[in-house]
């Protein structure tokens, strides 16, 4: 019976992790916490909380596979901003089918090398050498000097290096402000004041943004699936993305953008990336084995060294108290494993026709739909509070582009926090702002009205879209 509910979970998690990974604006931590306030209705139905956390790691695998797809081929941008973005050129020349399976062969090769990573520490572990546990201890005394360095060497990788420093510290008291007051539900709630403020710099302000944006006509594409890198090139980028992956996946407060964006300037300081186009393949094929690999070892490392490293993880903390059991995370890597397996097959069998269909949805009224289901749920779930976090996330998620600075400069909202606790001078920066005074306690929002203010969204969200593109008809026909 276990088995059974656990492939389900596998199922369920795949058709999620398509539908969030093909919409943009979605992130897997939405899904996250909706199933972990939705958890109490779902133990009813034989769930339990390995199965959910399966579900959750299968949404969130599947996910990074295909949430290259909207970025690809939705919305592609004019000629002169096409060299801010990787894989658009390609897909200006009638070659996104190739720059699709390159992001599929990076993806998968980041589970392949995670998972035989994950079963080589497991084996050692068992054997009393608890290798990932060590690294921890022994960098832990440094993490502050470690995280300084590195957030120190993106910003002046910068050509606006003044600006990027002012939106990575505006960013990191953005966060130091949410995670230290009480303007929503604390950090127990599965929603708290984290839901509103990620997606409003790292989603809504992307959807803002898109809506303005002039997009070029969609050209048509080449069925070509051929890779336009040898063998040992497209494994030496997995490599580099998979470590990189599981050193954001066990680091605290760096993410996917800051780990692709310090490899690239690695490669270039060594002079590795000489090329352009060799240099857009290789990119494609290392940020997506990081994406793969992150949600791998961002788990991992709840079980491993007790830490919450991601949304997902965050979840599956609060389903099992705190702890990980193993035979969870064994369930886990499995389901991770078939999830990412079933993904890319799917992906490589009709990636033409998914880019053709997805090349035909409405891109300005689909963003649209996305914002208002976005709005309406925090909306509905933490009130004015949510709203005024998300609307203060987005224009925060407005600066980087508009400022000509990398977008990874806002994850100075973990950054900063992270690196006043390593620094032992967290106490005294909250103390000064008074963030730890007026502590409000709230209740669990019911799992009822969360499912209705879920389908409440979704509905208002969908028909939005449908008039949307019944309007863009009649005014085309007119």
């Amino acid at each position: 019976m276990e088995i059974i509910v656990i492939l389900f979970s596998i199922v369920a998690g795949i058709m999620t992790g398509i539908i969030t990974g093909l919409i943009p604006g979605i992130h897997v931590n939405t899904i996250a916490a909706i199933m972990v306030s939705l958890s109490t209705i779902l133990y009813g139905y034989g769930m339990d909380g390995t199965s959910i956390a399966v579900y959750i790691a299968s949404v969130a695998v599947t996910h990074a596979f295909f949430d290259y797809i909207p970025s690809l081929f939705l919305g592609v941008p004019n000629d002169e901003v096409f060299a801010l973005l990787p894989g658009h050129r390609m897909v200006r020349e009638g070659r996104g089918i190739e720059a699709l399976h390159l992001s599929i062969k990076g993806s998968w090769n980041g589970i392949q090398m995670g998972v035989v990573i994950l079963v080589i520490v497991l084996i050692m572990q068992s054997r009393g050498i608890d290798l990932l546990g060590a690294v921890d201890a022994y960098i832990k005394p440094y993490l502050f000097w470690i995280l300084l360095i590195i957030s120190l060497i993106l910003i002046l990788s910068e050509t606006r290096k003044l600006w990027a420093f002012f939106i990575f510290m505006l960013s990191g008291l953005f966060g130091i402000i949410i995670l230290g007051s009480p303007l929503v539900p604390s950090t127990g709630s599965a929603f708290n004041g984290l839901f509103p403020a990620l997606a409003g710099i790292f989603g809504v302000s992307g959807l803002i943004l898109s809506l303005f944006e002039k997009t070029g006509n969609f050209p048509k594409q080449k069925n070509n699936t051929k890779l336009p890198m040898s063998s040992f090139e497209v494994w030496s980028s997995s490599v580099r993305g998979t470590g990189a992956g599981m050193a954001v996946g066990l680091l605290p407060g760096l993410g996917a953008a800051n780990a692709a964006t310090l490899l690239l300037i690695i490669e270039n300081f060594l002079g590795k990336n000489k090329k352009q186009d060799t240099s857009t393949y290789s990119y494609i094929v290392t940020t997506s084995a990081i994406n793969t690999s992150d949600t791998l070892f961002g788990i991992a490392a709840l079980y491993f060294i007790e830490k919450t490293r991601s949304g997902a993880s965050v979840a599956m903390s609060q389903l099992f108290g705190g702890t990980f059991p193993l035979l969870a995370l064994v369930a886990v890597i499995i389901g991770i494993a078939i999830s990412g397996f079933v993904a890319m097959t799917i992906m490589q069998r009709y990636s033409m026709y998914i880019a053709h269909s997805i090349s035909k949805l409405d891109f300005k009224g689909l963003n649209l739909a996305v914002l208002i289901f976005l709005g309406l749920f925090i909306y509905l779930t933490l009130g004015d509070w949510g709203i005024v976090i998300l609307v203060g996330g987005a224009y925060l998620g407005l600066l980087p582009p508009l400022l000509n600075v990398r977008r990874a400069q806002a994850m100075g909202f973990f950054l900063v926090p992270v690196m006043l606790f390593y620094s032992g001078n967290q106490a005294d920066i909250v103390s000064y702002l008074h963030l730890e005074a007026n502590i409000k306690y709230y209740e669990e929002l019911e799992v009822t009205k969360m499912a209705f203010y879920l389908l409440i969204s979704l509905g208002i969200a969908g028909l939005s879209y449908i008039l949307s593109v019944l309007m863009r008809r009649i005014v085309v026909k007119k």
